[in-house]
């Protein structure tokens, strides 16, 4: 029976013999030297080095066959700019090994390397993402050499370790949202829903369970006293970000696509660092949900599918996909729930249309980003702009009126910040 060996191994046969080749041709000249000139030093030297070229290349092929390599990333998942590492450390080498190993990792495109480390049969590399999306961590590179350097065999290895790249997050000095009582505004004798990690004072017992009594201030003035908690409200925010666009835009796509995941994903870290369920839907290439839930567990799988968000243009500009979404979703939107919708722009007679949905939610918040862009709280104004379409105009005369039915509609230009959302 024939056996037949792979083609990475006929690959790697064909390079040992190569790099032999060289040490035999160098002991073949010193053994026609020695045949010359009769030297007994240069027909030593002419085995030594024949002798090298046959075991160091067998010895080499049979240690690269049993190395592997471990890949460690210490984030996961990093936000945008943020610095992170990956581990590579060689897997069976023998600690007293005479051959010469060395490690070299490939990163992605946006996965920017800014410097590395070599450690004894390992390799640290220091990096920074420019770009949201899912990165798989490139090949790993094993280079494996004789003690002086005559000889090497390569080896690639591929890594199933991935990086998750989300947008950068700000933060909202505050958010007007319409926190309501968990009972739709009923009186209760005691709050049924607070968050007892929040103490913001005390004051006199009034019959609360024996749990909210503060025994220390109790102890210290001698009359009964209890805790007083912050409020932790089961109002929902629905974050809406709709990256469905009606035409070919001016700006660049992925900026755009960037900015609008940061809004979303900063109103998410919001409304978790406020403890109050929150959850996210994406419309746009692909149509995304997380849920609704509150923590940092939440939180996580929020932002991971902001990595992934991309827009696409919709075939009929008439078409409008968020309001198709709410209607055909109405029911798995809970009730009475804060709803942020964050896309380019919207007309007149949608905002209506939306306005007739009303009763479903204790609160509409609009973000309109119709120039592609916004300014971050620290820059400088851009020393250029452009002119608002008459529709936005007529919209921003709107803006009280919407108010006042419980509507806040922030129409985002160049220079403007997300101040406007947080009232600032």
């Amino acid at each position: 029976m024939k056996r037949y060996l792979p083609p990475s191994m006929l690959a790697q046969c064909e390079g040992c013999f190569r790099t032999a080749s060289r040490g035999l041709t160098l002991g073949a000249g010193l053994a026609v030297l020695w045949l010359i000139l009769g030297s007994h030093a240069l027909f030593f030297a002419a085995c030594a080095a024949i002798l090298y070229s046959v075991v160091l290349p067998a010895v080499m092929m049979r240690s690269i066959d049993k190395l592997s390599v471990s890949v460690f990333v210490k984030r996961q998942l990093v936000m945008m700019g943020k610095p992170d590492m990956v581990s590579v450390n060689l897997v069976g080498a023998g600690t007293r090994s005479p051959l010469r190993y060395d490690i070299a990792l490939c990163l992605p495109p946006y996965l920017v390397k800014k410097h590395e480390r070599h450690t004894h049969l390992g390799l640290m590399v220091f990096f920074e993402a420019n770009r949201r999306g899912e990165y798989q961590v490139g090949d790993i590179i094993l280079t494996v050499q004789d003690p002086i350097g005559v000889f090497s065999l390569t080896r690639i290895f591929s890594s199933s370790q991935h990086v998750t790249v989300f947008p950068r997050l700000l933060s909202f000095p505050r958010l007007r949202i319409a926190l309501t009582s968990p009972l739709d505004g009923q009186r209760v004798r005691y709050a049924p829903n607070v968050d007892t990690s929040q103490l913001t004072g005390t004051h006199p017992y009034d019959g609360e369970p024996m749990n909210r009594i503060h025994w220390k201030v109790t102890a210290h003035t001698g009359t009964l006293y209890a805790k007083d908690f912050s409020p932790s409200a089961s109002k929902t925010v629905v974050i809406l970000l709709n990256l469905t666009l009606r035409h070919t835009p001016i700006f660049d796509t992925d900026a755009f696509e960037d900015y609008m995941c940061t809004v979303a994903g900063s109103i998410a870290n919001y409304a978790g660092d406020t403890h109050l369920p929150f959850g996210l839907i994406v419309l746009g290439r692909e149509q995304l949900n997380s849920g609704y839930g509150t923590g940092s567990a939440h939180l996580v799988k929020c932002l991971s599918l902001l990595a992934r968000a991309q827009s696409v243009i919709e075939p009929d500009p008439a078409n409008a996909v968020f309001l198709d979404y709410l209607q055909t979703r109405r029911f798995a939107i809970p009730p009475r729930s804060q709803l942020f919708l964050i896309q380019q722009e919207m007309t007149e007679s949608e905002i209506g249309m939306l306005l007739r949905m009303r009763a479903q939610f204790s609160r509409l918040s609009i973000a309109l980003f119709p120039q592609g862009s916004f300014r971050l709280y620290d820059e400088h104004e851009t020393p250029y702009f452009m002119q608002d379409y008459e529709q936005i105009k007529r919209l921003r005369s709107a803006q009280k009126i919407l108010r006042d039915a419980g509507v806040d509609l922030s129409i985002i230009g160049l220079n403007d910040t997300l101040g406007v959302l947080s009232g600032v």
